[in-house]
């Protein structure tokens, strides 16, 4: 923006210095250079807009991946505590399969 002042302001300087240059043309450039001012301020405050919601988007996802190695972690945790679960009920079934055979046999 700062740029654009600084061309904007040489282009008058330079159009003073030439003499040549009529007051209706000093009128159509000076509108035109207003114009483009304006439509790059509304592109920068859109920019920033759609910068702000890229940032919230990036938050949420980085939300939402935090949530689902959450969810991971526990579902791994119940299903190793089933497994173990498994394991400790099949052992006590084994032994006490053991134990009647072992009676049997005696």
């Amino acid at each position: 923006m700062n740029n654009l002042n600084t061309e904007q302001q040489n282009a008058f300087d330079r159009s003073f210095k030439d003499h040549r240059t009529k007051a209706s043309e000093m009128q159509v450039f000076s509108s035109f250079v207003k114009k483009l001012s304006s439509e790059i301020s509304k592109q920068t405050s859109t920019v920033k807009k759609i910068e702000t919601k890229e940032d919230i988007k990036r938050e949420e996802l980085f939300e939402r991946v935090k949530a689902k190695t959450i969810v991971e972690k526990l579902q791994n945790k119940f299903r190793e505590e089933f497994r173990k679960e498994v394991e400790h009920k099949e052992q006590l079934l084994t032994d006490s399969l053991n134990q009647r055979i072992e009676i049997k046999q005696s």
